[in-house]
């Protein structure tokens, strides 16, 4: 079957009321195309801009209000990127040699957990607001100029979005798919955070949009057609482990299409990702045969994560297989969920994707999802790892926004059909707002939201985000001087600094927070306690008696964070 790229041409119906004539002229279609060219790049754009509103973390910056708190890993990543970014910055016209390249990412202070592209764009606009805006007391760098970089990672997925399904469906689809993705709460939650997660979206999502705009539409292939796909898998690779499901996907998808006549194409998109995975990450030009092995190896092979799903403690390797589909369904909004479902079952012949369209977006969606439920693979931390399948996800719900649009304009009129498409796009609105800015919180009305969630025994809160700046600014005001206070539980050894130099509670110099264990004689008997109940300490989960709730983060009633006193 030849795809094709049809597009539905619904632009200048959508700037008329209903029942307006539409004006065919020349200079009106022309006025229209260039407006809705535009489209893309103002939703990515206000995207950017509602992110930005709700980053600050330590009233470091006027323009934004307090967001989330300090999440567990965000300082090393940070640091991984400030590292190679500053050291780059310092080594002057040095910075054209490739051996200066080589000495950075062989250092003893650089560490290869994740290859260099993830953290680019936290570093840089760190980098660049350091400079402009100045940072008091912080010595390397700032997580609210850190976050804006994925704000803006954030903008372009948008804008990736809305411009693919847009030249591929039309108007209604591509805000469609665009709002969908934006509206979810999870994953404008992740936006966020200054973490690798969005930038591995949106080299996930380029690679397959733009390799499925190039290649679905041609009959045959040549060599040549492997260059646009390697590069960007390449990008994709150099971005974080997750980009490793798209390679088997991508070989199943042109040999079922092209046969044997794909395979010079194919060849060619191993080589050239290689070579930009390669190239791009100097720290494996020392031994690439050895390095490789270590880096692929070393996802595998790290230290055991819990997992609390449905009331019970998981090591990661042994959550069970239906973790990652039943995560997928209680935190996509529902009436995405039922929209999405039936745009992945439209057929070619009723205005959904090409079979040859759809066999690698289908593929693109399910694999990670199938290969996070075998046995034996690590899971954790909720949607996280498999956050990537969401921009798939909202293909197929712009395309059933479409399809309902334009069946009840067609029996109703333009306007009942516009008051339709703002109440389905707007309907993930109260749970955000019920939750913010504790996104990673948030579940859909499908387990009954965070509250019904928590009473089925799911998890409340991952990564520490709930010790937001308000609730911190809120606690420090009950904490006597020079106070040593416990955090609970603390997963990563830089989290505590991170909370002393780079939360709210840089304010207060005086406190000293030490890691809460219940073991120790000279445990504090003030504690911050974090709802995490994949790492708990029963000891605060069920405080002795005398215990003193000094105050609470709660969302929908359910407690995300406390500042606990316990007795002598």
């Amino acid at each position: 079957m030849t795809a094709s790229r049809t597009t539905v041409r619904i632009a200048p119906e959508l700037c008329l009321e209903s029942g307006s004539p539409v004006d065919t002229s020349s200079s009106a279609q022309t006025t229209s195309r260039q407006t809705l060219q535009g489209l893309p790049w103002v939703m990515g754009l206000l995207a950017c801009l509602s992110v930005m509103a709700f980053l600050d973390l330590a009233d470091d910056v006027s323009w934004s209000a307090p967001g989330p708190g300090l999440t567990f890993d965000e300082g090393l990543n940070i640091e991984g990127g400030v590292y190679y970014v500053e050291t780059a910055l310092r080594s002057g016209l040095g910075i054209i040699h490739p051996g200066t390249w080589y000495d950075i990412f062989n250092h003893p202070d650089y560490h290869p957990d994740y290859p260099p592209l993830g953290r680019l764009p936290a570093a840089l606009t760190n980098a660049v607001l350091f400079r402009l805006l100045g940072a008091d007391g912080h010595s390397l760098y700032v997580v609210t100029y850190a976050r804006v970089g994925t704000a803006i990672v954030f903008g372009f997925l948008i804008c990736l979005i809305t411009s693919y399904t847009r030249r591929r469906f039309g108007t209604i689809a591509a805000v469609s798919a665009g709002l969908s993705f934006w509206l979810t709460p999870r994953v404008f939650g992740h936006a966020h955070l200054a973490s690798v997660e969005t930038m591995m979206n949106l080299s996930y999502s380029g690679f397959l949009l733009l390799t499925l705009w190039k290649l679905a539409p041609r009959e045959q292939l040549t060599w040549k057609d492997g260059l646009l796909p390697g590069i960007l898998l390449g990008l994709a690779l150099l971005t974080k482990i997750q980009a490793i499901f798209l390679p088997p996907v991508f070989t199943v998808w042109i040999l079922w299409n092209w046969r044997l006549r794909g395979v010079p194409a194919l060849a060619v998109t191993a080589i050239t990702s290689l070579l930009v995975f390669l190239i791009g990450w100097p720290w494996l030009w020392g031994d690439p045969p050895a390095r490789l092995i270590q880096y692929f190896s070393q996802a595998t092979e790290r230290v055991t994560l819990y997992c609390y799903y449905f009331g019970e403690r998981f090591a990661d390797k042994q959550v069970p297989w239906h973790y990652p589909f039943v995560m997928f369904l209680f935190t996509t909004p529902v009436l995405f969920l039922i929209l999405g479902s039936w745009g992945m079952v439209t057929p070619a012949r009723s205005g959904g994707f090409q079979r040859r369209e759809a066999g690698l977006i289908l593929g693109s969606f399910f694999f990670p999802l199938i290969v996070f439920a075998l046995p034996g693979v690590a899971v954790y931390d909720g949607e996280r790892l498999f956050l990537i399948v969401w921009p798939v996800f909202s293909l197929w719900v712009g395309l059933a926004v479409q399809r309902l649009i334009l069946w009840v304009k067609g029996k109703t009129g333009m306007a009942p059909a516009m008051v339709l498409l703002c109440l389905l796009l707007s309907s993930p609105l109260w749970n955000l707002f019920s939750v913010h800015p504790c996104l990673l919180s948030s579940y859909s009305l499908l387990p009954g939201s965070l509250f019904g969630a928590n009473r089925l025994g799911m998890e409340a809160t991952y990564w520490g985000d709930s010790l937001t700046p308000d609730f911190l600014k809120e606690m420090s005001s009950h904490l006597p001087e020079g106070t040593t206070v416990g955090v609970a539980p603390v997963l990563h050894p830089l989290f505590l600094e991170g909370l002393r130099k780079d939360s709210w509670l840089r304010h207060r110099p005086d406190l000293k927070l030490v890691p809460y264990d219940d073991q120790r004689p000279d445990s504090p008997k003030w504690v911050f306690l974090i709802r995490r109940q994949a790492d708990p300490w029963e000891s605060l989960l069920n405080p002795p008696p005398g215990t003193e709730r000094i105050g609470a983060m709660e969302r929908q009633s359910v407690p995300l964070a406390e500042l606990l006193k316990l007795p002598n």
